[in-house]
């Protein structure tokens, strides 16, 4: 049984080195992005007082700033065959349908 946690545990260390190979290293940029985004957010004890209502769109933004970090890191295009734009292109029309609450 533990071979069995040391093939997976080798399986998914593969999967997210070629992923980060891949797609770049999203998690540390997007995190960056997203403080200069949420600057006026920020208290004075380093924590964030966020709307409820911006949740959602905050949540869809992440999604979106990971798929533009694709962009950014293969200009060439998607090292695995997705397409980051027709991922944008659906998570703006959910956006758009998120507006019309």
């Amino acid at each position: 049984m533990q071979n069995n946690y040391v093939e997976l545990g080798s399986m998914i260390g593969k999967l997210t080195s070629e992923k980060q190979e891949a797609y770049g290293y999203s998690v540390e940029k997007t995190f960056e992005l997203m403080k200069v985004f949420l600057k006026e957010y920020k208290n004075n004890d380093d924590t964030y007082t966020i709307p409820e209502v911006l949740l959602k769109h905050l949540l869809l933004q992440v999604r979106m700033i990971d798929k533009q970090n694709r962009i950014f890191s293969n200009p060439k295009g998607d090292l695995l065959g997705e397409s980051p734009y027709k991922d944008l292109t659906g998570y703006s029309l959910i956006g758009v349908e998120m507006d019309n609450f």
